[in-house]
């Protein structure tokens, strides 16, 4: 069983498991990733790693400047979860990935969108 602070951050900054794997890499080097080299090591288009970083910039967990994107948590609570999430990650992968795919985590982030206010059609 995973935390319940780490369930949390998973469930609201967590949208998918190449996301996850994108802020690992990024945490994993200093100077930072282009996209290209992101895009190789991931196995992914670079139109997806930009929009992965697009989305870890929108939570707080990067930046993305001059071609290069970093690391870059906004508060040290949200150092401290990432490091956390990546020690589980690299133990539990099965958990992690579970929680990220599981429709406890789907609801949450429908109930987050019904306070989104939309124009009706």
């Amino acid at each position: 069983m995973l935390a319940p602070d780490l369930r949390r951050f998973v469930v609201a900054k967590i949208h998918s498991v190449p996301m996850l794997e994108a802020l690992l890499l990024l945490r994993s080097r200093a100077d930072g990733w282009t996209m290209r080299e992101l895009a190789e090591r991931l196995y992914l288009p670079e139109p997806r790693v930009d929009a992965l970083v697009a989305e870890l910039c929108r939570e707080d967990l990067a930046t993305h400047a001059d071609g290069v994107a970093r690391y870059a948590p906004a508060s040290g609570e949200l150092a401290r979860l990432v490091d956390e999430l990546a020690g589980t990650y690299s133990r539990r992968v099965v958990a992690v990935t579970e929680l990220i795919h599981s429709s406890v985590g789907r609801q949450a982030r429908d109930f987050a969108d019904a306070f989104v206010m939309r124009r009706d059609e």
